[in-house]
């Protein structure tokens, strides 16, 4: 009997031992994360016209063992964005000086973070900048060169229209660059030519417009140097000499 409990014993202890040395010499797992950020960009001003305000935090998270959560924290607040790769989540935010923390979480607990620091204006946005480019061209699809155009928008800033004016180039292309707003009145000015006027509303922040125009009536046009004063007084002018005739 004794014999036996010796036995057992020794096999429990060669059992303990041999499962002692696997825990303590398991090899650490390996964890890999990656975390970006896509909006808002590093000290952006944001808009928020919220009560309170809030901040839409958007971006891109991949972890080797899963992801668990990622989280958006600001001053103001502190919300989970969930596990998925893309994430999207709105945060609370303090108006100013704001600083937004993104943590993404592991399936293991390990943590990788980046730190963001925005600042904050509540308020209606602004309307965005626009850009256009184009080409004006006469009916028949030829290039009008050094036409003006002229795009104002209908917004108004700092309390008046915003205009911007350019000049089409050899081809007749033409760039119109940082316009306020997506609503623009627009005209298109060249000898010659009947001007054009258009009221256009862009959907994009860059865009393309191609423009026409239309050749002035043969009557409407002057001689090169003679203005339409010029010809009233060539024409009193004319007259005075027949009356003057018929008298003499």
């Amino acid at each position: 009997m004794r014999r036996t409990l010796l036995t057992i014993f020794s096999i429990l202890v060669l059992f303990s031992a041999a499962i002692a040395p696997a825990s303590a010499g398991e090899e650490p797992v390996e964890t890999s994360t990656f975390l970006s950020v896509i909006s808002p960009k590093q000290y952006e001003t944001v808009w928020s016209d919220l009560v309170p305000p809030k901040v839409t935090v958007t971006g891109r998270a991949e972890a080797s063992n899963g992801i668990r959560d990622v989280v958006v924290e600001s001053s103001a607040g502190r919300v989970s964005c969930g596990n998925a790769t893309n994430f999207a989540c709105t945060v609370p935010v303090a108006e100013g000086n704001e600083t937004i923390t993104v943590t993404l979480i592991d399936n293991l607990g390990a943590r990788s973070s980046a730190v963001l620091h925005v600042y904050v204006n509540v308020d209606i946005p602004p309307p965005p900048r626009i850009y256009v480019i184009g080409t004006v061209r006469d009916i028949d699809g030829r290039p009008v060169p050094d036409a003006t155009v002229r795009f104002e928008s209908v917004l108004p800033l700092f309390g008046a229209p915003y205009p911007v004016t350019t000049e089409t180039g050899g081809d007749g292309g033409y760039l119109i660059e940082n316009a306020f707003g997506y609503a623009q009145n627009i005209s298109v000015e060249k000898e010659g030519y009947l001007s054009l006027h258009r009221d256009v509303v862009f959907e994009n922040t860059t865009n393309r417009l191609d423009l026409e125009l239309e050749p002035e009536p043969p009557q409407a046009r002057t001689a090169p140097g003679f203005s339409a004063g010029m010809g009233i007084l060539a024409l009193a002018g004319g007259l005075l000499a027949v009356r003057a005739g018929r008298r003499g």
